[in-house]
């Protein structure tokens, strides 16, 4: 789900994305361009399509592929700066398995099928158009049938009122209060009761695992 700023004519840079690759596995994206014009969402069309090519082109970890987005940009463009999550959902045993990598991106946030909420905290790595010769890591959590794995930009938790742990906080208890709606119906409840102030526009993608996969 996209929903724009409150300002009016205001032009943003968040974008997400969601595919199945050709080797099966979900490809998952989300991200934010600086700047709130139309140059923002010139750049994010730009990165986001760029990224899609690359990630049908390459059998590469998250981390190789932004790398390779991160050089071809500032070879060839004036991008601004951009964070940005790159994930992976894939078969893993019995189950499923989260593996991404992130260029200064919040965390996503797994709801488990108990309804415990958990950010999934890992070496953030700088953002796009900083410094494309700095190494990017990879990281993997284990995914049971019937969890919940939210993506969101920093509008949804931006708010000047609340330092931002708060509205992390507040994010997570929301998102395990309401994991038992439907997909379309979470993500609508997420972005309507939101802790940002609405000042910025905001990304938001969850995905929930089936309850049972055929080994």
């Amino acid at each position: 789900m996209y929903r724009p700023a409150a300002e009016p004519d205001s032009v943003g840079g968040d974008w997400y994305d969601a595919f199945l690759l050709p080797d099966g596995a979900v490809s998952v994206v989300i991200g934010d361009v600086a700047g709130h014009d139309l140059h923002a969402a010139a750049a994010m069309a730009q990165t986001r399509n760029m990224l899609r090519a690359l990630l049908f082109d390459r059998r590469t970890p998250p981390s190789a592929v932004l790398a390779q987005l991160d050089r071809t940009l500032q070879a060839i463009t004036d991008n601004p700066v951009t964070t940005t999550s790159l994930a992976r959902i894939e078969p893993h045993g019995s189950g499923w398995r989260l593996h991404w990598s992130s260029a200064g991106h919040l965390p996503p946030l797994l709801v488990t099928p108990g309804r415990q909420a958990r950010y999934l905290y890992a070496e953030p790595g700088v953002p796009l158009g900083v410094d494309a010769s700095l190494p990017r890591s990879d990281h993997t959590h284990p995914l049971p049938p019937g969890a919940t794995v939210v993506f969101f930009t920093d509008g949804l938790v931006e708010h000047p009122a609340h330092p931002i742990d708060h509205s992390l906080r507040d994010l997570a208890e929301l998102a395990a209060a309401h994991a038992g709606l439907p997909m379309e119906e979470y993500v609508t409840t997420l972005a309507d009761n939101h802790p940002g102030d609405g000042h910025d526009d905001i990304a938001l993608l969850a995905l929930r695992t089936p309850l049972l996969r055929t080994p």
